[in-house]
C-alpha cells in the first residue's frame, strides 16, 4: 500500500509539472507572438501610426538593432514593395506560402526613392493587395495601412484610387476582413547603432477569427524578423563598402556571434560597442567601429 501511495503521488507530480510545463510555453508562445527583439519600453511606447487604429484588437511590436545611421537605413525602408525592391523576406518561403515569384534587390534603387503620403504601394502581383502610405517622416517612419480580405484577393486598378475606396467599403460592409497600420521606426541607439521597429495594428471581422490570434502572431514573428534581417544586411553591407570596410559584415557578425560565445557564452560582447568586430578602413588602415553618416539628403 505504502508503495502503492508513493506511486500516485509520483504520478500526480508528474502531471502537475507537464502541467506547468505546458502553461509556461502558452505563455511564452503569447508572449512572442505580441513582442520580440524589443524592450518592455519599446513594446509599450506610442509609436507613429498607432493612431490609425487607436483601439486595435491586436498589437505587435518587433525590433532589431542596426550598426548604420538612420540615413544609411533609410533608403532601404522607401524603396519597399512587392515589384519594386521586395520586402527582404525569404524568397523561397515566399514561393510556396504566397506563390509569389517577386525577388528583393540588394541595392538601393533610385527610381524608387520618391514616395509620398497617399501613394499606394503593391504587396502582391497586379495590386491584388496593397498599401496606403499614410506617414512618411523621412529617417524616421513610414507607416503602411491596408484594408483586405483575410486570404482573397484579386488583380486592381490602383490608378483608380475612388474605386480603392469603394472596394475596402465593400469588405467593410460584408463583414470579413482585415484593417491594420503597419509602421517601420528608426530610433537612435547611441553609439550602438539604430533601432529599427515593426509595429503591426490590427482590427478584424469577424470576431471569430480571435482563434488564431496566437498562431498568426508567431507567424508574424518569423515574418517580420525575416524582414528586419534582410533590412539590416543590406544596410550594413552598403554602409561598410562606403567606409571600405574590408570584411562584409555578415561574415563579421558570425564572428562576432563565434566569439560572443566563446567569452561566458556570450554574457560579455566583444568587438564594438554594437557587437561587430572592428574593420580596417580601405587605404588609410584606421580601425572604425560604425560607418559615418550617409550622403546629404538620404
Amino acid at each position: 500500500m505504502e508503495a502503492l501511495g508513493h506511486g500516485v503521488i509520483m504520478g500526480r507530480c508528474r502531471n502537475a509539472a507537464l502541467l506547468a510545463a505546458v502553461l509556461a510555453a502558452g505563455v511564452f508562445l503569447r508572449r512572442v507572438a505580441q513582442r520580440s527583439g524589443v524592450t518592455d519600453d519599446e513594446a509599450n511606447a506610442s509609436l507613429p501610426g498607432d493612431e490609425l487604429l487607436p483601439h486595435a484588437m491586436v498589437e505587435w511590436t518587433r525590433g532589431i538593432t542596426i550598426d548604420a545611421t538612420a540615413q544609411q537605413i533609410w533608403p532601404w525602408l522607401v524603396q519597399m514593395g512587392y515589384g519594386r525592391a521586395g520586402w527582404y523576406t525569404n524568397v523561397d518561403v515566399d514561393r510556396i506560402v504566397w506563390r509569389t515569384n517577386a525577388g528583393n534587390s540588394d541595392e538601393i534603387l533610385p527610381r524608387y526613392q520618391d514616395l509620398t503620403v497617399g501613394d499606394v504601394v503593391p504587396d502582391g502581383p497586379d495590386h491584388a493587395a496593397y498599401f496606403w502610405v499614410r506617414r512618411f517622416d523621412p529617417n524616421h517612419a513610414i507607416v503602411y495601412h491596408s484594408i483586405r480580405h483575410p486570404y482573397l484577393g484579386h488583380p486592381i486598378d490602383a490608378s483608380d484610387r475612388a474605386n480603392l475606396h469603394t472596394l475596402e467599403q465593400d469588405l467593410i460592409d460584408a463583414g470579413t476582413y482585415l484593417d491594420f497600420s503597419w509602421a517601420f521606426v528608426l530610433r537612435p541607439n547611441g553609439r550602438a547603432g539604430t533601432r529599427l521597429l515593426i509595429r503591426t495594428r490590427v482590427d478584424y471581422a469577424p470576431k471569430r477569427l480571435s482563434i488564431v490570434q496566437v498562431p498568426l502572431g508567431l507567424v508574424d514573428a518569423y515574418h517580420a524578423h525575416t524582414i528586419l534581417r534582410g533590412i539590416r544586411e543590406r544596410a550594413e553591407a552598403h554602409a561598410y563598402r562606403t567606409v571600405g570596410c574590408e570584411r562584409h559584415p555578415v561574415s563579421i557578425r558570425a564572428q562576432a556571434r563565434t566569439d560572443n560565445r566563446r567569452s561566458l557564452g556570450g554574457w560579455i560582447s566583444s568587438g564594438s560597442i554594437s557587437g561587430l568586430p572592428r574593420c580596417t578602413g580601405g587605404g588609410s588602415g584606421s580601425s572604425r567601429s560604425r560607418p559615418p553618416p550617409g550622403p546629404p539628403g538620404w
